[in-house]
């Protein structure tokens, strides 16, 4: 029996929400493994990544899987395929170690352990629960921490129909060096107008009033320092920002991608091009996507 597990993609943040709020993207990670294969241990990489990936035990889906399964992991054929681009802020670590994680738990117990263990053991890797959050539990996730453990939440989208707008800059970014440029104090004034703007955005996406969505899209605690990591990509973020037909936008996670909300009827064959030219005229090239947001998060499939 060849076992499926799919992984989705995720844009963190969503302008004021800093380690706060995750959404799950329709693309992922599909990971097919057979256990116990007659031909040995196998491992074809497909998609995005597959060039710089180590193709063998040393993939961190793997990896992971090892820790909890041992040998067990060495005796599967392993076939993963990615849809996510690799250090553009779209979750791609989260996605990996969350489908390691539900690989080692199938090859080790047969099953794959609730949503919430899963989730918790990926908030411990990635040491922040934004992504990890939306992908294992799909949609729209408010995170926070009780004591020493991470918590999460569904947020809610009250417009069914609403998708995603990404402009991906073909330059990637470092997440550990996007952190690390981050200062280690802020002031009181960029805090509260991350609260308040926070605030606004959780109230504007739950009403689904897009006119909120805008006023409450904007951070003062990352993206000014991550921002000028890539030449053009701030002004490709005001110019995605007073685009009408975009409901907000924001550097997602780590950058570099730029992710705006499509609401459901609006007019955007436009949208997103003048992010595209203004980057292309700073000399980085980005590619325009509309995606859809992942409703289900992690899922395993069974098949003969």
């Amino acid at each position: 029996m060849k076992r499926t597990i799919f992984s989705p993609a995720s844009t963190s943040n969503l302008g004021p929400g800093f380690d706060a709020l995750g959404l799950a993207v329709g693309w992922g990670i599909e990971v097919s493994l057979e256990p116990e294969s007659p031909a040995g241990f196998s491992v074809i990489l497909d998609g995005e990544g597959k060039e710089i990936l180590p193709p063998d035990g040393r993939n961190m889906i793997i990896k992971i899987a090892r820790e909890i399964a041992g040998a067990a992991a060495d005796r599967a054929a392993w076939s993963i395929r990615s849809e996510i681009p690799v250090a553009r802020g779209l979750g791609s670590s989260a996605a990996a170690r969350s489908a390691g994680l539900a690989a080692g738990y199938l090859l080790r117990d047969g099953a794959v352990p609730p949503r919430h263990v899963i989730f918790e053991d990926a908030s411990r890797y990635e040491n922040h629960p934004d992504n990890a959050s939306a992908c294992v539990f799909g949609g729209l996730r408010v995170c926070g921490r009780e004591g020493l453990d991470w918590r999460s939440w569904p947020g809610l989208l009250s417009d069914p129909g609403v998708e995603l707008l990404l402009v991906i800059p073909n330059v990637p970014v470092s997440t550990s060096l996007a952190r690390s440029i981050l200062p280690t104090t802020y002031t009181r004034s960029a805090s509260v107008q991350n609260l308040q703007g926070l605030s606004v955005l959780i109230s504007g996406l739950a009403r689904g009033d897009w006119d909120a969505v805008r006023v409450g899209c904007h951070d003062h605690l990352h993206e000014p320092y991550r921002l000028p990591m890539v030449p053009g990509l701030g002004d490709a973020l005001t110019a995605l920002r007073g685009d009408p037909g975009l409901g907000g936008a924001w550097l997602s996670g780590a950058g570099p991608t730029l992710a705006a909300f499509v609401p459901t009827d609006a007019t955007t064959a436009d949208s997103g091009k003048e992010s595209i030219e203004i980057l292309e005229k700073a000399g980085t090239g980005a590619a325009l996507h509309r995606v859809a947001i992942d409703r289900e998060g992690l899922r395993l499939e069974v098949s003969s």
